[in-house]
C-alpha cells in the first residue's frame, strides 16, 4: 500500500459526527500553522486573490508569515516557516491564525473556493490534513495534543458507527493519494469481514 503505515485508531469504528464552526470557531487555527515556504511563496503570489477574503487591516501579505525558517525534513523543500498569530477575543484561545477571518473561516480556503479550484488550492498542507498527521510514511490521528483536547478536535460524539478511515476520507486522500486511499479501504474492508467471519 504505498509504504503507508496507517495508525490502527484509523481503522476502528467510532461514533462520530463531524465537528462545526458554531462548536469550534476555528480552534485549531488559534496558534497558526507550520508552512513549507514554498507553500508561502505560492500564497504570496496569489495575493490578490485571498486579500478580499481578508479583514482590511490583514491584507498586507508584509504580515502574514512570521519569517522565521527552520529546517524540516517532513516539508516538500526541507524548510517550513509559522502563519502569523493576531490577538482574537473571541476565538476560544484569544488569539488566531493571520488568515482565520470573524467569522471563523479560513480565508485561504474560502479563496480557493471562490476561485473554483476548491479548498485546498492555498491551504497549507499539513493545516488542511488537520487532525491526521503525518511524519514521513506514518500516517495518525492526531488525538493527543493540547489543542485537540482542548476543543480542537475536528469530530464528535455522535450516532452513527463509522471507520475512522471513511470519516476522515478527505484527509487521507490528500495525505496518502487516491489510489493508495483506495487500496487501504479495500484492506480494512476484507480485515473486517475476516474479523466478523472468525
Amino acid at each position: 500500500m504505498g509504504g503507508w503505515k496507517v495508525e490502527a485508531r484509523l481503522l476502528r469504528l467510532t461514533a462520530s459526527r463531524r465537528c462545526d464552526l458554531a462548536e469550534c470557531r476555528g480552534h485549531c487555527c488559534g496558534g497558526g500553522v507550520w508552512i513549507d515556504v514554498g507553500e508561502a511563496a505560492r500564497i504570496v503570489e496569489a495575493a490578490g486573490q485571498i486579500k478580499p477574503h481578508l479583514p482590511v487591516p490583514l491584507r498586507d501579505e508584509e504580515l502574514w508569515f512570521d519569517g522565521v525558517v527552520e529546517a524540516d525534513a517532513d516539508f516538500p523543500t526541507g524548510y517550513a516557516m509559522g502563519t502569523r498569530v493576531q490577538p482574537s477575543p473571541d476565538h476560544p484561545m484569544g488569539s488566531a491564525c493571520v488568515f482565520l477571518r470573524p467569522d471563523f473561516r479560513c480565508a485561504l480556503q474560502v479563496a480557493g473556493n471562490a476561485d473554483g479550484e476548491g479548498a485546498w488550492k492555498y491551504k497549507p498542507y499539513y493545516c488542511a490534513l488537520h487532525p491526521i498527521t503525518r511524519s514521513g510514511p506514518e500516517i495518525s490521528l492526531d488525538a493527543e495534543n493540547e489543542i485537540y483536547i482542548e476543543g480542537g478536535c475536528c469530530h464528535r460524539p455522535g450516532p452513527e458507527q463509522i471507520p475512522m478511515y471513511l470519516f476522515f476520507e478527505r484527509e487521507l486522500r490528500l495525505a496518502m493519494g487516491d489510489d493508495d486511499y483506495k487500496n487501504l479501504q479495500a484492506l480494512a474492508r476484507d480485515d473486517r469481514s475476516s474479523t466478523l467471519q472468525k
